[in-house]
Order: structure tokens, then sequence, then C-alpha cells
């Protein structure tokens, strides 16, 4: 008994010190899409494990996914009348999960839901699922598969109640309503892609936007205007949205016609610091919403596409409250450089530092000889993709990898290195099968 626990606490000392150190355990991903089962499965086997404290690391090989979602029956309200219907959401609950694509281009996920709505389309619903880490995938809700209708609510993703979120090269696409961030949530997203009409990034919480690509779809032929952000942020917090080094492009008819973003409900708080706008918002900036009146909206050095500041002095600077009474607002639309200080991410975030968490892995220098490659072990990395001709063929958690029989001349093989969380770095400098 006394030597057993003697080994156990020495293990959890070497788990700690590794942890402490940088060193990340070695693990290979617990669910392949679709090598064991489809993504809507992947996505209950992690809500179904009995141990949630422990990461469960989702990866999906590059394929076009087009899910039908939970299937469970729901109810909603449509012309009038109540339905009921099969949920086109898949509905994540389970914290520590990670959802990994091999690539962002080629890993798509799209449902296609029949009815429209904010709460009952999302192509992934992360409900209380803290600290789920997503990328390299692109998640896209697409209404009843028709691109020509732009004017329905069809969330991408939807965030509720969840803390510790890190999105890393994720594309969301829909049209309005894209990404919900719902309530009560802290979200990173880093070099993503969000692309919509109307509102189509909306809800409570604090999100970070760092060097994200914000993109206005085509409204059609109507020349309506697209609104980047609809924020309803809670009263109690000190940050809503945080857009930094980002850029917006769209269609050229909305060329100094759509706003940055209008009120939606509580205390909506979003600023823009140093975001190149290809295309330019309007003169105003900013809209109205249902006599609501934003607690801050705001920005820092926004640029055109030749990086020229923008003029900023006719930024909106009043808004209707409920009576229909125009109330000037109680700050300035243009930060000044030491207010625009306060929004750097170890401010907006004190106690996490979500860039480490999406931090990639360097890849190390092959070495071949015969049929193995060998590499030196990174403390950093929790396993090796293996790629064949730039497709991976395999997982690893050795430093090493042996080419099987019959494999042709001229193969080239590259690894990849997968993060704490599981993410996929670049690839390294293949090397070519065989040897000369």
């Amino acid at each position: 008994m006394k030597r057993f626990f003697s080994i156990s606490l020495l293990t959890l000392f070497f788990s700690t010190f590794f942890m402490l150190h940088g060193y990340a355990q070695k693990w290979k991903y617990d669910f392949i899409v679709p090598d064991n089962g489809d993504f809507v499965q992947a996505i209950h086997a992690a809500n179904q494990r009995p141990d949630k404290t422990k990461r469960f690391r989702i990866f999906l090989r590059a394929k076009y996914y087009r899910v039908k979602g939970d299937q469970n029956m729901i109810k909603a309200v449509e012309n009038g009348k109540e339905i009921e219907f099969p949920s086109p959401m898949t509905v994540l609950t389970a914290p520590n999960t990670s959802i990994v694509g091999e690539s962002a281009g080629s890993t798509q996920i799209e449902n296609c839901p029949q009815h429209e709505g904010i709460d009952i389309t999302s192509t992934l619903f992360c409900k209380g699922a803290d600290s789920t880490y997503i990328q390299d995938v692109e998640l896209w809700s697409n209404f009843k598969n028709d691109a020509t209708l732009f004017a329905n609510r069809a969330v991408s993703l939807n965030e509720k109640n969840c803390k510790g979120n890190v999105l890393k090269n994720v594309s969301l696409m829909s049209t309005q309503d894209t990404y919900y961030t719902n309530n009560g949530g802290t979200t990173y997203l880093e070099d993503c892609k969000i692309a919509g009409t109307v509102d189509f990034i909306c809800g409570g919480g604090t999100v970070f936007f760092n060097h994200c690509d914000i993109r206005l779809v085509p409204r059609g032929t109507t020349g309506n205007r697209d609104i980047v952000c609809a924020p309803a942020t809670e009263a109690d917090r000190a940050y809503g949205y945080v857009f930094t080094d980002c850029y917006i492009d769209g269609p050229e008819h909305q060329r100094w016609a759509y706003i940055l973003g209008r009120p939606w409900r509580n205390a909506p708080r979003a600023v823009f610091i140093n975001c190149c706008m290809n295309v330019e918002p309007s003169k105003l900036g900013w809209g109205e919403m249902h006599g609501r009146r934003p607690t801050l909206f705001a920005e820092f050095e926004s640029t055109n596409g030749h990086f020229e500041l923008l003029d900023l002095s006719e930024r909106k600077k009043s808004y209707k409250n409920a009576e229909n009474v125009e109330v000037p607002i109680n700050f300035s639309p243009s930060l000044t450089p030491e207010e625009a200080e306060n929004y750097t991410l170890d401010k907006v975030f004190p106690d996490w530092n979500p860039q480490k968490v999406a931090e990639q892995v360097v890849p190390p220098v092959l070495h071949l000889k015969g049929k193995k490659i060998s590499w030196e072990d990174i403390p950093e990395a929790g396993c090796y993709a293996v790629l064949k001709d730039r497709k991976i063929v395999a997982f690893t958690t050795e430093p090493s990898y042996t080419i099987p029989a019959g494999t042709r001349e001229g193969t080239s093989y590259t690894i990849r290195c997968a993060n704490q969380r599981g993410g996929l770095g670049l690839p390294s400098e293949p090397v070519v099968y065989p040897q000369r």
C-alpha cells in the first residue's frame, strides 16, 4: 500500500512538473470523424463521457459534412402558429472539448435548417460547454439550402454560458445572426472569418476578436445595408465586443452604407481598435435599434483599404430613447490613445491568456534513413500528425514513423505538431522517399 502511494505521488509530481514547464502529456485524438462515426456522434461521445475534467479531442478529416443535428423534437412559433419539428442543432454541453479540422479550407460542417430563428438553427450550439476549443473548421448554417434566402436568421455558432472558449482559424458562415454569443460567456477568436448580413455577430458576453476577417454578404437586389454587430452586453461587464486588427470587406454597394453595430439590449459595448475597413461604413458608423442606447460604441484609428485614417468626426453622437427622444451620448465615439490602451488582451482578460492556448507548435526537422522517418521530440506537442503528399495518414505519440511497404518512389512526408488543445500547426519541411 505504501509503495503504491509513493508511486502515485511520484506520478503526480512528474505530471505537475511537466505541465508547469510546458511539457505536454502525449495523447491521441479521442474521436476521429468519419473513422469512428459522424460529427453528431462525436459530439454525443463528448457529452456522454464520464470524466469531463479531462479534455476530449475530436479530429475531423478534410471533408464536407452535412449534418442533420440532434433531431430531438423542438417547438417554435411560425406565422403565428406553434410548430414542432426535429432540431437541426448539434448541442455540445460538455466542457473541455476540442473540435479540430484537418484544414480550415477543406473541413466544412453545414446544416440546413428549415425554420428560421436565433434559438433553433445553430449548426453547433455550445451550451454551458466551458473551455471549448475549435480550430481549422468551417461552420455553415445554410437556411433551406438556398443562398438567395439572405434575410433569415440562421445561426452558425451559438455559445450560451460558456467561459474560456477559444476559436482559432474558424469560419462562421451564414446570413443574419451568424454568430450568436448569447449570454454569460468569454470567448477569444484569432484569425477567424465571420460572414453575414444583419447583426451577424450578436449577443452578450465578453468576446475578443483578434486579427479576424469580417465579411459583408450581399443582400440580394434589395440594396439594404448590412449591420456587423448587435451587442447585448450584460450591465456588470466592463467589456463587450472588442475587435482588434480586424479586416472588414464586402460588396461595393455596401461602401458608406453598412453600419458597424446597433444596440440590442442590456448595456451594449463594442469597440474597433486598429481595424482596416476596406469597405468603409456609413459616416455615422452606428445605428438605432428599438429605442436602446449603447453604453459604448467607439473606434480607434480605423483605416480604409489604403491604410489611411478614416474621419470619425461624423460618427453618431445621439440615440433615440424608448420615448423616441434623441438623447446625446455621454462618451466619445473616437477613443484616445490612452483609452485604446485599455483594450489590450491582458486588460480584457487579466487572469487568462487565450493567445497562449491558441499558440501553434513549431514543426521539427525530419530525418529519413531507409524507411524510418525520425525527428527530435517536441516537448510542447501532444501528438504528431504524419502527412503523406500533404494528406494526414497517421497519428503518433512517438518521434518516428515507419514508411509502409509498397510506398511509391517520390512520395513526400511531412509532420504537423498538435498543441495541448489538439490544434495542428504548420507542416515541417518534407522528406522524400526514398532518400537520394
